[in-house]
């Protein structure tokens, strides 16, 4: 029992439980494997030579090596019958099996060489050395597992080595010395192993423990990599390997498949007004809306910001496209809470259909896809569109402007004209406002609708804006004192650090006072950095330039700038000023807006206006001052020179506003 319970603990000790031990009891099962009938034909050959010594012939009867030999073939059945996987447990137990087959076939055969040296005292030598033999033959063969090794040196070498030590012969004390010194050796040899095999196995954990965390990490970060955080669906890196797919399946089969893009309207908007907390709840309800209308079909992505990407692996026309888009939209276009409050939703959606000569890449039917999302939103809010290739005649022409944008004759290219601001009353010129005009030689006439948004987006917009802010400032110092020049300030320059200071410096070089320079702002431009801007119009307006907010109207959230930042004039929309001569809600919202005006001590300037009976009704409301071709179209440099000269008088500065503050 204590031998048995020594077996056990030999396990128990940290080879059953733990990640080391279960390893190190996989590799002492796999290596002992390998050794098992190397083991039992060293013993049955060494008990076979010592009945030749002992009987003179090896007798085929029921003798003690035939016992043993049958009981080898026995165990060596039981260790190859198992193909395959082997348990943890089975593995264990068969170690622990043969720690007691050792023992039992060691007790065994030390009984035996004990009894025949008894019965012939003089067979002690050969005993002796076949004995020792398989003692430390099947030690070293079991060296693998320590606790089952020790077990023949200890049980038959130990006893053959006092006994020929006990006899009176000097050869057999000789023969029973060395055996001892022999089963030292091996009982040294196999600590020194098992040392040496612990630490490989420890070795071999390691590095498998790392390879499996490295693994885990690889694929963690790859799951990160391929995932959007916020919303939980796959990101952009995703969406283009899923389409590489699809592109690729395509290649060896028939049929084609869709890809839609769709972003929020006006989403810009709920992350500036109602913080960034806000815009992610919204971006997670459009997320999980848009899973819920595509279908497990189809694959969900975020592209980025408020975009969002859909692969249709099955649809293959524009009908089948149409009608998953106005499914989508049916879907998505709900009004939808976030942080307690209710906000309208509205997305346009865009579809890009495979083409087996189009689309080689993902790149460019997701090229298709955004120019029917353009095409869509270019339409009317809630639209579903399908690329064609008529689409790509827009496409062309922007590129060809975003090419000549960056060419250095570009600037040659661009000249200001000048459009009057009239009293309305008397007629006086009160500004000249500067406009851009870029006509091209392959692009035609370019208005600036169409260019400067390409040139803020391509990073030349500054360069464009100082060179047309020097020749504006350089004609206006040849105007009389009591004509201001209006310039429109770009989203990049009223939003940028510094631009005050040279918008100043600019007017101090010409020598033209800040009293007679008109900074022009829109909601737009102030909405890329409200509180550079504000900082920019508080130092202009210090200064003693005029600030003006245009396109008051056209927008949805004007009039919170109307306190948050002192205007000086507000130019009505040109929206406003038609709608109000085609009915009389449109005429009652004109003059509300006038009144808001006047109310707040800001002068109100009307915009676009085209007849007379324009101009009667704004009179009649109480607009003073205003522009348009009705008026005066834009003029060159010399005609507005000469403008001054015969429609300028002493008009008085418009009044400063009284409400908000610049700072």
């Amino acid at each position: 029992m204590r031998l048995w319970r020594l077996i056990r603990s030999a396990f128990d000790a940290g080879e059953i439980e733990t990640s080391y031990g279960r390893a190190t009891v996989k590799e002492r099962y796999a290596a002992l494997r390998h050794q098992v009938p190397i083991i039992y034909l060293l013993v049955v050959l060494n008990l076979s030579g010592l009945e030749l010594a002992t009987g003179g012939k090896l007798s085929p009867g029921l003798n003690f090596p035939t016992f043993v030999t049958a009981c080898a073939l026995v165990r060596i059945a039981q260790w190859y019958r198992a193909r395959g996987d082997v348990s943890h447990s089975t593995m264990l137990r068969r170690l622990r099996q043969t720690c007691g087959v050792a023992a039992a076939l060691s007790v065994a055969v030390s009984a035996w060489c004990i009894y025949v040296t008894a019965r012939e005292p003089a067979l002690l030598l050969p005993v002796t050395l076949f004995g020792g033999f398989t003692a430390i033959g099947a030690a070293y063969g079991l060296s693998f597992l320590p606790a089952a090794a020790r077990i023949p040196l200890l049980v038959l070498a130990l006893p053959l080595t006092v006994k020929g030590l006990l006899s009176n012969d000097v050869q057999y004390m000789g023969a029973a010395l060395s055996l001892a010194v022999v089963a030292l050796l091996i009982l040294r040899l196999l600590s020194v192993h098992n040392s040496h095999f612990s630490d490989l196995v420890q070795s071999r954990s390691t590095v498998a423990l790392q390879q499996e965390l490295a693994e885990s990490a690889r694929q963690k970060a790859t799951a990160a990599a391929m995932t959007d955080f916020l919303t939980g669906l796959p990101n952009r890196r995703a969406f283009v390997g899923a389409i590489e797919t699809e592109i690729e399946k395509r290649r060896r089969g028939r049929g084609g498949f869709a890809v839609a893009l769709l972003d929020l309207d006006r989403f810009k908007a709920v992350n500036d007004t109602f913080g960034h907390g806000s815009g992610d709840e919204l971006l997670k309800t459009v997320a999980a809306r848009l899973s819920r209308a595509a279908g497990d079909e189809a694959v969900v992505a975020r592209l980025g910001g408020d975009e969002f990407g859909l692969l249709f692996p099955e649809i293959t026309t524009a009908e089948e496209a149409t009608a998953a888009g106005q499914r989508i939209l049916a879907e998505v276009n709900r009004p939808a809470a976030a942080n307690g409050r209710q906000f309208a939703v509205s997305v346009c959606c865009g579809f890009g259909l495979s083409n087996p000569e189009r689309t080689t890449n993902p790149s460019r039917i997701l090229a298709d896809a955004d120019l029917a999302l353009y095409q869509a939103k270019g339409e009317a809010p809630g639209r579903v569109a399908v690329f064609d290739l008529t689409m790509e005649a827009p496409h062309r022409r922007r590129a060809q402007i975003e090419r000549a944008l960056q060419l250095p004759s570009f600037l040659e290219n661009v000249r200001l004209v000048y459009q009057p601001i009239l009293d309305l009353r008397t007629g006086a010129l009160i500004a000249h406002e500067a406009l851009a005009r870029w006509h091209d030689d392959e692009l035609g006439d370019v208005p600036p609708a169409e260019f400067v948004p390409l040139a803020e987006q391509l990073n030349v917009i500054g360069h464009l804006s100082e060179h047309l802010l020097s020749v504006a400032v350089a004609e206006a110092i040849r105007w009389p004192s009591s004509v201001r020049l209006a310039y429109n300030l770009s989203a990049v320059q009223l939003c940028s650090e510094g631009s005050a200071q040279a918008i100043l410096a600019a007017l101090c070089e010409a020598r033209l006072p800040p009293q007679r320079f008109q900074a022009e702002v829109t909601e737009t431009a102030l909405l890329a950095d409200f509180s550079q801007a504000r900082a920019n119009l508080a130092m202009l307006r210090d200064a003693g330039a005029t600030i003006v907010l245009d396109d008051f109207g056209a927008g949805y959230a004007s009039i919170s700038y109307l306190r948050e930042i002192c205007f000086d004039q507000i130019k009505l929309d040109g929206g406003l000023v038609t709608a109000a001569q085609n009915s009389s809600d449109g005429e009652r919202l004109l003059g509300a807006v006038i009144g808001l005006c006047l109310a707040l001590g800001v002068s109100p300037v009307a915009e676009h206006i085209e007849n007379e009976q324009q101009l009667k009704l704004l009179l009649r409301l109480g607009c003073t001052a205003g522009q348009g071709f009705g008026l005066q179209a834009p003029v060159s440099a010399k005609i507005a020179r000469e403008l001054c000269r015969t429609a300028s008088v002493e008009a008085p500065d418009p009044p400063r506003g009284v409400r908000g503050s610049a700072a």
